[in-house]
């Protein structure tokens, strides 16, 4: 073995070593930041009939909710610290560096829930608020996306008879595993009585709450988890690069977005679907805007058309833990990923490497040609047919000005 080889090989080790070592600190923070989902995906639904009564009868509703805080203790700040001084180190610092700093809000929330005034900020800077701009080169602003889809799309509701579990007959929970199994992804499905959301992904297991879903809902909540989701995670979990299956930074909403354009791909972004992520927004921007909850849940009802329960729900999304409101994030993110897909500047495929964010592919796109980042394990059939699957909502659907901003070159 030549001198220049030996050194190559002392080089390659020495790296994979701060690597390894860069990874187990990531983790371990990661694992602690995660309990901000855990303590604010879960609420009593009593109380959720409570606030919808009150909303039905033109009461104001006031929430009785109490989050507690999660201390975080001192070595966690300190291994924050020696991780970001690996971080500088490593190849992929430009990745690293901005999720770490993500993280740091992360935990920073967890100490703070329940207290809106520290809360909100830090929400907003990690979520935003709904006033930000869809494109860099278009005044539109998400809040202007949401009122373009209310303001001209109705609402299609559905009768709701698919069960979250059943021994005979179709139901979520065999849906989903049949999903994963197309794609060859080895998945638990559980039912969580207590979840907000309809559903919700960890690290191997899809949560679905225990109600009654709609045909279309129950198809489109399997290939948003199951398609979207969790081949981003298992296809994370395969890579060098322990960051591609925690997420980049910014890569929470992208990989949302990543999800929706999928639904959209199999014809399942119906006018129920998108009222309620422009519902979401609205109920955000109001949020962030000082409004009461009971104040918004009513404008959610009078002005918008939803449902009390309807209304409650989108308002318990944006409210909870004090205002840790990551539903800013769905609608700007779907119509920022269907953008870029459709005018081929990225692929289902390269934001399905792992958890990955639109600006983070630039620095994805090195590391994969110098050998850090592999092509992925697994690809959703929609991914692969780049929408040939179905019809789902072309810009001719959409409200006029949503649709010329995305028919816009230079709105990209």
């Amino acid at each position: 073995m030549s001198w220049q080889s030996a050194r190559r090989n002392f080089y390659d080790r020495t790296e994979l070593r701060l690597q390894a070592e860069l990874d187990v600190g990531l983790r371990r923070l990661h694992a602690k930041a995660r309990l901000l989902i855990g303590a604010t995906t879960h609420s009593d639904p009593s109380e959720r009939d409570r606030l919808a009564t009150s909303v039905s009868r033109g009461e104001h509703a006031k929430p009785r909710w109490e989050w507690q805080p999660v201390p975080i203790e001192t070595r966690v700040w300190r291994a924050l610290d020696q991780t970001r001084h690996l971080a500088e180190r490593s190849a992929a610092s430009a990745l690293y560096l901005p999720r770490l700093e993500e993280l740091e809000i992360e935990l920073l929330l967890l100490e703070s829930l329940g207290q809106s005034k520290r809360v909100r900020p830090m929400a907003a800077r990690l979520f935003g608020t709904g006033g930000e701009r869809v494109f860099e080169d278009d005044p539109m602003t998400v809040l202007d996306a949401a009122h373009d889809i209310l303001s001209q799309t109705e609402a299609d509701p559905e009768p709701k008879t698919i069960p979250a579990f059943s021994t005979d007959g179709a139901n979520l929970r065999d849906l989903m595993l049949s999903h994963a199994k197309q794609v060859g992804l080895h998945i638990a499905v559980r039912v969580d009585p207590s979840l907000i959301a309809n559903a919700a992904v960890g690290e191997r297991t899809v949560f679905i709450a225990d109600r009654l879903f709609g045909v279309r809902e129950a198809r489109r909540l399997a290939v948003h988890e199951v398609f979207g989701h969790l081949v981003s995670s298992f296809n994370g979990r395969a890579q060098l690069l322990g960051l591609l299956a925690i997420g980049t930074a910014r890569s929470y909403g992208d990989q949302e977005g990543v999800s929706i354009y999928l639904e959209e791909l199999a014809g399942l972004l119906d006018a129920s679907r998108r009222r309620t992520l422009a519902g979401r927004l609205l109920a955000t921007h109001a949020m962030h805007a000082g409004v009461s909850f009971g104040d918004a849940a009513r404008a959610l009802v009078l002005e918008q058309g939803f449902s009390s329960c309807e209304a409650v729900t989108l308002c318990e999304r944006s409210f909870r833990g004090g205002g840790v409101a990551r539903d800013a994030v769905y609608l700007g993110s779907w119509l920022q990923v269907r953008n870029a897909v459709a005018r081929e500047h990225r692929s289902l495929g390269e934001l399905q490497l792992g958890k990955v964010s639109l600006s983070a592919l630039p620095e994805v796109r090195r590391l994969l040609g110098e050998g850090l980042v592999s092509q992925p394990t697994y690809l959703s059939n929609l991914a692969r047919s780049l929408g040939k699957t179905g019809a789902g909502t072309r810009p001719d659907t959409l409200p006029p000005s949503l649709a010329t901003s995305l028919t816009r070159l230079e709105a990209t």
